[in-house]
């Protein structure tokens, strides 16, 4: 294979497998589990932007039959990582990133080293996977790595095993991050089997009227006094910051917080006369209030304290959506 990205006949081809076996590859177990990878990569939308460095979005998924052989013949030079479920689900998950693709891994995600990038997607994907199956998959995978997948010991499965091959996409501006889920016959029938039992409890739960409450109210006596039931103002619950289903993907994701003293707009000749000594007069006042950015968004201000022998911010204000906005302007 040459070094250009996968043509559409080779996905293709990729996809289609002939060589699987006919007594495995019978299932709708492809589009059941392209519906749930549809499903978890919906999920890791809000990680993407923190993760890649920029957007990366409309998530698809594509399953087919296929073989481990054929797979095998249709990659070159692949990121090889491989999963092994020891939980409710027993078996490999094997994720493939061809040697084209990781050409242009870096104008994809600049926010990160590509496989840095590659294993932090694969943990993400893995934990969005339990979460929508609702179930533990007790999951410990390996790192990518470049594997030559001509020795069997490579991955343990056989050439002519049955295999849900799964083409996950995802779409940027640089173009098109695609890479390859492949799960072994039992495996994928196993997990599409758990995913329509947790689609049907999601679907009954939505589903199941809410129990009601038979209120008798009280016969009235004759020549009894009408009474009317005080009525009181609603409680005015505390506020509170709803927390995404999802909040758990992302939490391990490091993010740049920058405090800023102040600013200051000069002349190039005012630059280049600067030397050893020089002061720079900033825009801030002593004693005002420090901006405090995280990822290049101000988000607080505070004051500048000092501990032990580092500098710190006490914050003393978090920034309004009202605010952020006016910065925006």
């Amino acid at each position: 294979m040459s070094d250009h990205l996968l043509s559409q006949d080779e996905i293709d081809a990729l996809l289609k497998g002939a060589s699987a076996s006919p007594e495995e590859a019978d299932g709708n177990e492809p589009e059941s589990l392209a519906e749930l990878y549809q499903r978890v990569l919906v999920r890791l939308a809000p990680l993407l932007p923190s993760l890649a460095g920029k957007a990366l979005r409309n998530p698809s998924a594509e399953g087919r039959w296929s073989s481990w052989g054929e797979v095998r013949r249709q990659v070159s030079s692949p990121l090889v990582a491989r999963c092994d479920f020891t939980g409710v689900i027993q078996g490999v998950q094997v994720s493939l990133v061809d040697g084209a693709m990781r050409a242009v891994l870096p104008a994809l995600a600049p926010a990160e080293e590509p496989v840095s990038f590659l294993n932090k997607l694969s943990l993400a994907l893995v934990t969005a996977l339990e979460q929508e199956l609702g179930v533990s998959l007790g999951p410990h995978s390996s790192a990518f790595q470049e594997l030559d997948l001509n020795k069997p010991e490579s991955v343990p499965i056989r050439d002519d095993e049955a295999c849900v091959v799964l083409q996950l996409r995802l779409r940027g501006d640089a173009g098109d991050l695609v890479w390859f889920e492949v799960l072994p016959g039992d495996v994928a029938k196993e997990m599409a089997a758990r995913a329509g039992m947790a689609t049907a409890e999601t679907a009954a739960a939505a589903q199941a009227p809410p129990a009601a409450v038979n209120q008798q109210q009280p016969a009235t006596a004759p020549g009894a006094v009408p009474v009317t039931p005080a009525q009181f103002a609603p409680l005015r619950p505390h506020a509170t910051v709803p927390q995404p289903a999802n909040i758990g993907l992302i939490l391990d994701v490091p993010l740049q917080v920058t405090v800023e003293l102040g600013r200051r707009r000069m002349l190039i000749r005012e630059v280049l006369e600067l030397g050893k000594g020089s002061l720079i007069e900033l825009d801030k006042l002593a004693g005002e209030p420090v901006d405090v950015f995280v990822n290049g968004k101000l988000i607080a201000k505070g004051e500048v304290v000092v501990i032990d022998e580092n500098f710190g911010v006490k914050v003393t204000s978090i920034v309004s959506p009202a605010e952020r906005v006016q910065n925006l302007q």
